[in-house]
């Protein structure tokens, strides 16, 4: 599903150069779960962020599902990452003058010519993260544990065959990540290809099957 062959970003500054990650090769299997994890500044982000056609490596070779993301115009790459990637943020992202519907919609909006097709995918999201009895609500006045579920759900509207989520439980209490694991268990379940970036510990050993890759410097351990 993913191969990452001999990838490198690095930030020009004056006459220095830094490098964010260094000399990168990783292959994830479709269906896989796979925890990057670091301390911070170590470049799993950097990393997960050039996965989902976020940001851009400074070379070397990004296959995301047969597609060189690296490679693809704007455009194209927008339309790709609408259909194919799902993404949790560690702030969430949401729109907090929006309702948790409208919220979860929002990637749909370029893709659909039928509104109720997207309702039902909405409603479908929304069941599938519990959020359903939150939809109407203002983003605003939910709880972080809330907020998260409803940004789940906006990663899984589109059924995205690749789920990624940057440190997702940063803001959540004990209980809160342990729901969100709980989540990502039944989204691979479900089949999904799932990349987790965090440092937190609770991912060190996964209730199924997952692998860890470590990241140390911008570089694998």
């Amino acid at each position: 599903m993913i191969t990452i062959e001999a990838l490198q970003r690095y930030f020009d500054g004056g006459d220095e150069r830094f490098y964010a990650l260094k000399d990168i090769d990783l292959h994830i299997g479709r269906g896989e779960c796979v925890v990057l994890k670091g301390v911070s500044g170590s470049g799993k982000t950097t990393l997960l962020g050039i996965i989902g056609g976020l940001d851009k490596p400074s070379s070397g070779k990004v296959m995301v599902d047969g597609e060189p993301i690296s490679k693809l115009p704007d455009l194209h790459l927008s339309n790709f990452r609408a259909q194919k990637i799902g993404i949790i943020f560690q702030h969430y992202n949401l729109m907090d003058h929006l309702t948790s519907r409208e919220n979860i919609l929002v990637p749909l909006i370029p893709v659909a010519n039928d509104m109720h097709r997207v309702e039902e995918m909405t409603d479908a999201a929304m069941k599938l993260a519990s959020i359903s009895h939150k939809a109407d609500m203002q983003t605003s006045r939910l709880s972080g544990g809330e907020k998260q579920r409803v940004a789940i759900a906006r990663a899984v509207v589109s059924d995205p065959d690749i789920i990624l989520c940057d440190e997702p439980t940063a803001n959540l209490d004990r209980e809160n990540s342990l729901k969100f694991i709980e989540s990502i268990q039944m989204l691979h379940q479900l089949g999904k290809t799932v990349v987790i970036a965090t440092h937190d510990p609770l991912f060190d050993d996964l209730p199924f099957k997952s692998r860890v890759v470590h990241l140390e410097d911008g570089r694998l351990v």
